[in-house]
């Protein structure tokens, strides 16, 4: 019986800190069922199911009545199992779970692809499916996942980008099989563009935008569809007869067609303003978005695009290419919309505000960047969790930030160091204290002893023949300040001792207090603190929003690296921006 609950055990635990510290008693018992399969005969006698379904709850009660932290820390030491593991494995599961790929039986290999182009770092939306989605695919069934670069229109992207969507998508754990750069394939798309001249299948149009807008609105050819010298006119695009806007291939369709979009649609244009990063001046007649899509698609292989549904034009023209090339599309996968409401800036907006200035960069923790979600403290493990939360939706669906911040609490709480900030700091007097010096000392990670601890040596002074002490509170306080005073209630300075307000003077920033006893009151109202100069240091927050928040924190916080991930005592997570010795400055993630 004894190794029975201490499978119980283990399976409780696993399901207690997958859920917010409380295991269910359904799901431990189908799991035990699961890993002793015998127990299915046995369970058909009535007192036996009683009997085990009896341990079952004795041993839920005892996790349960644990906390997450110390429910942690049994898995780890007894099962060898740790947080991390339980989240992949919950990942793979997930990803497993989602909607199989149609017609898998008419590809010998999947492969997928992400393509951003090179125009800024990468923003939340694009992760969480077109990435997140691709990669999770691909790994499902063990295909191949491709990074793509379309980097085809040399007025949008900078050289820097390229290895900043490598960087971001490192950052949050996705890793692709081959890198492909649209760039490297100039060549490519003027032989392939040739053919379809040959083919007859493509013109040189020198119409001006309005013109052509009208043929189409018309429904009327453009008199340069079937002019007999379009290989010669392409030749003179390349060479440099035309300039920016004089000149474009067109794919030859049906004018007819209901869809305005596909009634010619153009493939290349001439852009010699400026140079390409990779390239330079080499080039002047660049591939629009769905001429290279397609053919890169073609080139790679692709078998399963995974795309929104508001793509629905594009893969049409995109449809059309291929029929003209004689080519196979691959398999087409659309998923929703995807709202987030907290999030305003989109990358176009981003650019403008760059350039005027009213940015710090795309780290900006104003912004929806995932640089700037993970300066701000975010862990990719909840961007992922959040990636499968969304998964393949076809409907449009609205996610609140809100649950980005859920996944990440669930992933700091065990491994962020705790740290006291007191914003806009009110100076305490306590009188009375019955010794000359006080020991602190507080765990870094509540319940995590090897995590290490915070040591403070508090020598209090002699006023009035008292021990006096002073710390720090915040001005945040004030209210639950004024409550405890009027109703003569002590209150808990964390970790140190309980008090009992005596007065509050807001114009001078002081309260006095007198000392009331070191023993811990239940239900008593705990604030954070932090020690008199000189075990405190200047500190400044960065909030989501901008703003500044000013205050102290205390002095063990000089040990903090950069990027290191902290949760400040009652105000909220978030992660080392920077540590200069007398100034400590953090970005906040969220409560």
């Amino acid at each position: 019986m004894r190794d029975l609950i201490d499978i119980i055990r283990k399976h409780a635990l696993i399901n207690a800190v997958l859920h917010e510290g409380k295991a269910d008693k359904k799901a431990v018992f189908k799991k035990l069922l699961g890993e002793v399969p015998e127990l299915k005969k046995l369970i058909k006698d009535k007192e036996k199911r009683a009997e085990i379904m009896d341990m079952v709850n004795r041993v839920i009660n005892e996790v349960n009545s644990s906390t997450k932290n110390q429910q942690l820390e049994l898995l780890s030491k007894k099962y060898g199992i740790s947080l991390e593991d339980l989240i992949e494995e919950k990942s793979k599961k997930t990803r497993e779970g989602l909607p199989p790929l149609s017609k898998i039986d008419k590809v010998k290999i999947v492969v997928t692809r992400f393509a951003p182009a090179p125009s800024g770092a990468l923003h939340l939306g694009q992760i969480l499916r077109a990435a997140f989605l691709s990669y999770f695919y691909a790994r499902m069934y063990n295909g191949k996942f491709i990074l793509r670069l379309e980097d085809t229109d040399p007025k949008r992207i900078k050289k820097i980008y390229y290895e900043w969507i490598m960087q971001d998508l490192k950052s949050v754990g996705i890793e692709w099989d081959e890198l492909v750069y649209e760039s490297d394939h100039f060549d490519i798309y003027y032989e392939l563009t040739k053919k379809l001249f040959e083919k007859g299948l493509a013109y040189v149009c020198t119409c001006t935008s309005e013109e052509f807008k009208r043929y189409k609105e018309e429904r009327k050819p453009c008199p340069h569809r079937d002019s007999m010298d379009n290989v010669e006119k392409w030749e003179e695009m390349i060479k440099g007869k035309y300039r920016e806007g004089e000149a474009v291939v067109r794919l030859k369709t049906d004018m007819n067609h209901p869809n305005p979009a596909l009634r010619d649609p153009p493939l290349l244009r001439i852009i010699d303003s400026v140079p390409h990063p990779r390239t330079g001046y080499k080039y002047r007649v660049y591939p629009l978005y769905n001429y290279a899509c397609a053919i890169e698609d073609h080139l790679s292989g692709i078998t399963y695009v995974i795309r929104g549904k508001e793509h629905e034009t594009n893969e049409a023209v995109q449809k059309e290419i291929y029929k003209a090339f004689g080519w196979t599309p691959p398999i087409t996968i659309q998923y929703g919309m995807l709202r987030l409401p907290e999030i305003k800036m989109h990358k176009r907006h981003i650019r403008s505000a760059l350039r005027e200035g009213s940015l710090s960069g795309w780290d900006d923790v104003t912004l929806p960047t995932i640089r700037a979600l993970i300066r701000r403290g975010i862990h990719p493990k909840a961007i992922e969790k959040m990636a499968l939360h969304v998964g393949m939706t076809k409907s449009d669906a609205t996610v609140s930030l809100e649950t980005l911040y859920a996944f990440n609490r669930q992933m700091l709480s065990p491994i962020a160091r705790r740290i006291s900030f007191v914003e806009d700091p009110f100076k305490l007097k306590i009188i009375n204290i019955p010794k000359k010096t006080l020991h602190v000392r507080m765990a870094w990670i509540p319940e995590k002893e090897d995590a290490g601890f915070r040591y403070y040596r508090l020598d209090t002074s002699q006023e009035n023949n008292a021990n006096t002490l002073y710390v720090y509170l915040s001005r945040t306080d004030q209210n639950l300040l004024s409550k405890a005073m009027s109703n003569r209630e002590p209150v808990r300075l964390k970790d140190l001792m309980n008090i009992v307000i005596e007065k509050i003077d807001f114009d001078t920033r002081e309260i006095l207090s007198r000392f009331h006893s070191f023993e811990l009151i239940p239900k008593i109202s705990k604030l954070h603190w932090v020690p008199n100069d000189p075990l405190c240091i200047t500190s400044k927050i960065i909030m989501p929003n901008g703003e500044i928040k000013t205050g102290l924190v205390e002095y063990q916080a000089q040990e903090l690296k950069v990027g290191e991930f902290v949760q400040m005592e009652r105000f909220g997570f978030g992660k080392v921006d920077r540590n200069e010795g007398e100034l400590i400055v953090f970005a906040y993630a969220h409560p």
